[in-house]
């Protein structure tokens, strides 16, 4: 059995943000994640391909069998901090973060999400409608933690995430023309989407505190009938990220 490039521990250790950042490595658990970094990312973002022999079809190109290593089952459920990894763990390189402080569009500004599933799905959300970048507050939850990972199902690969320290900052920062979803907002509907090329979404439960005020703010509208008080941060995003993309795409059709 080959041997691994760090003692298992150094694996298991990147379940934690502050490993991940300090090795410049993050971990994305289950064969679908393998088939979709094969299919998105260069060979040299793979640092290494733990799997348990008989448990996982070898699919990838010969050219990476020397980062391959074959681990008991038990050793990759730690590694991967989910019961269920599905027999590898892919373990990759993180992205080199974006240079400036500022984002480009089209982007989503998000604000305070501490959920990794649902950072995830928005991730899947984003890819496909058209958005590129995701860029999260302090506070929010790592965009690279492996639920975050797995619940994208590969979009992590393609949308560029990135935590940022001085939230602050980059709101001065940026030079586009963005949208808050906000219960407060104007219906969603009523608004000029092909004039906009960013969204800023907050969490359910704080909303969007932080944005600027002279940012135009916009809801999704409720049925009449409707007695929720509040709608679920990645369902919300949804829906205003398919009148943005309808928007744009009227607007290229004409």
């Amino acid at each position: 059995m080959a041997q691994l490039p760090h003692p298992p521990k150094f694996y298991q250790a990147l379940q934690q943000a502050e490993q991940r950042y300090a090795t410049g490595l993050y971990v994305a658990p289950g064969k679908k994640l393998l088939q979709e970094a094969l299919r998105s990312l260069p060979e040299e973002a793979f640092h290494a391909i733990l799997y348990v022999e008989g448990a996982v079809e070898r699919s990838w190109p010969p050219t990476l069998e020397a980062k391959a290593f074959p681990v008991p089952a038990w050793q990759l459920t730690r590694v991967a901090g989910l019961e269920s990894p599905e027999g590898v763990v892919v373990v990759l390189k993180l992205p080199t973060p974006v240079a400036g402080t500022a984002p480009f569009p089209p982007a989503v500004l998000a604000e305070g999400l501490q959920d990794p599933g649902n950072v995830g799905t928005l991730l899947r959300t984003m890819e496909w409608f058209g958005f590129s970048q995701l860029w999260l507050s302090e506070g929010s939850v790592d965009p690279y933690h492996p639920r975050v990972v797995r619940a994208s199902m590969g979009s992590v690969f393609r949308v560029r995430a990135q935590k940022v320290i001085h939230w602050e900052s980059l709101l001065h920062a940026y030079e586009g023309r963005c949208v808050v979803a906000d219960l407060d907002g104007e219906p969603a509907d009523t608004l000029d989407w092909h004039r906009y090329d960013a969204l800023y979404v907050g969490s359910e439960a704080q909303g969007p505190r932080r944005a600027p005020r002279h940012w135009p703010r916009v809801r999704v509208p409720s049925a009449p009938t409707s007695r929720a008080d509040s709608l679920n941060v990645t369902i919300a995003a949804a829906i205003l990220l398919y009148l943005a993309a309808r928007a744009k795409a009227d607007t290229r059709r004409t």
